[in-house]
């Protein structure tokens, strides 16, 4: 078998994934905090980019051109040789002069800072606040004080009775329950410092000592029975012992790592119709650098400088593009979301329809892909309150008029069922999916029980009063 070489040509078509195309997924998918960081990040390494402030007048500003390229290289020189810019300049907007220096971020107490400015107040002993301080490090987020008592004492060079005795005192700041070492010493505490009568409290003691895992399944009977109560007494110890906090360290701030939800949409009503409005204001705008702009036009520059200068400038070009491509989307598809959402923009969840993402996608003309990207993420502030884009995104059941309802309005439905039902003899599950089947609304036992849980409500037989 002889082996040959030969050349062929043959034409194949493929997507390629260019560097400037992931960029514009890439800027496509970041939410507004997110695509701050993108654009101050790209401001560092790219010299030809500059950040100006609002109303001020530049190069090139955030958006497109008809007249630039779509593709290829650009022919700088002669593009600011009319002294044109890309067209988007973002809304200016006039400062207060009642704000004061600029929007400030609260700063508030860690638990940590809370319990050492208690102890000081607590005890002007140095030993005592030296061995509190201590303690105070081995205590976690939820408020509990890990590591043996022991190993702490040997530690401080201390008796094991000083610091029993601190953590006795630290187990006395607020909030109630802070310095235990498990959840049943937790409770207990919380339940020593609750105002309830001194029978409720010594029942309370005893369940969560013995019966905490069946309280959790809310075996009323059988604990009445094991401790020889009425029913009616260990439903009122168990409403006291579920009032307490398993975990009082959580409601405060452990740490300066804060998230703050910024909407990178509004919804706002408007003559009884609703208008979409991007947050521009929180992304700045960028403009070319003057005086890389003059250099081009330098003829006493380097060319290689030159060449730099151009490659940046092809950068900085996308990046406007993929700013202005994302603002565009996003604006199209929050539009087609509320076309759709009508109905729960005038009266609330109840009314919140099913929706894809194929349809919104066929609205307004682009793949299913794009407006999932355009949508991660996201969040739109509207007239009944914050919401993820997502949340506008839902399966739901057909309705015996033919239309649909979604599973958040269903859930709401169930939600003001269980609110309003008699307690002594609450709704089973099947009870509740002929209920709503009386509405129109046909869903099965099994779904009604799975949208049950996904709410956290406990069963009929946990929500049951004596």
């Amino acid at each position: 078998m002889q082996m040959t070489y030969e050349m062929s040509l043959k034409q194949v078509q493929k997507l390629v994934m260019t560097p400037e195309l992931r960029q514009a997924i890439t800027i496509l998918q970041l939410p507004t905090v997110e695509l701050l960081k993108y654009v101050e990040n790209e401001l560092l390494v790219n010299p030809v980019l500059e950040e100006t402030e609002a109303g001020e007048t530049g190069d090139m500003a955030s958006g497109s051109d008809s007249r630039a390229p779509q593709g290829g290289e650009v022919d700088w020189e002669r593009y600011f040789g009319d002294g044109t810019d890309l067209g988007y300049v973002r809304e200016p907007r006039d400062p207060d002069p009642e704000d004061g220096p600029g929007d400030t971020v609260r700063w508030e107490p860690t638990l940590a800072d809370q319990l050492r400015l208690q102890l000081h107040i607590a005890s002007g002993c140095s030993e005592v606040r030296r061995i509190g301080e201590y303690l105070l490090g081995c205590m976690d987020e939820n408020g509990f004080i890990s590591g043996d008592g022991a190993d702490i004492a040997e530690a401080l060079g201390v008796s094991q009775e000083a610091v029993e005795s601190v953590r006795r005192l630290i187990q006395g700041f607020e909030p109630v329950g802070v310095g235990s070492r498990d959840l049943t010493e937790c409770l207990e505490v919380q339940i020593d410092a609750s105002d309830a009568s001194e029978t409720t409290r010594k029942l309370a003691r005893r369940i969560v000592l013995q019966h905490l895992e069946d309280v959790a399944r809310g075996r009323v009977s059988y604990i009445a029975q094991a401790l020889g109560a009425t029913p009616q007494d260990v439903q009122e110890a168990i409403d006291l012992i579920r009032s307490l906090n398993p975990r009082p360290g959580a409601n405060y701030q452990s740490g300066p790592d804060v998230r703050y939800i910024v909407p990178d949409v509004f919804i706002e009503r408007v003559d009884g119709d609703y208008i979409v409005l991007l947050n521009d204001t929180a992304v700045p705008r960028l403009v070319v650098s003057r005086f890389y702009r003059s250099m081009l036009s330098d003829r006493g520059a380097d060319e290689s400088a030159k060449e730099f200068i151009r490659e940046k400038l092809n950068s900085a070009l996308w990046l406007i593009r993929s700013i202005e491509q994302r603002r565009s989307t996003i604006q199209r598809v929050t539009e087609s979301i509320v076309r759709f959402q009508r109905d729960f923009l005038d009266y609330g969840i109840k009314r919140l329809h099913p929706l894809t993402l194929r349809q919104v996608a066929q609205d307004i003309g682009v793949h299913e892909s794009t407006v999932s990207r355009a949508t991660v993420g996201k969040y739109a502030q509207t007239p009944r309150g914050t919401f993820e884009l997502r949340f506008f995104f839902g399966s739901g059941v057909s309705t015996s008029e033919g239309d649909a309802a979604s599973a958040a309005s269903i859930k709401k439905l169930i939600s003001e069922m269980i609110t309003r039902e008699d307690q002594k003899a609450p709704l089973s599950d099947r009870e509740i999916a002929e209920a709503l089947g009386r509405q129109g609304i046909c869903i099965s036992r099994r779904t009604v029980a799975k949208y049950r849980e996904e709410m956290a409500v406990p069963s009929s037989a946990k929500r049951k009063r004596y």
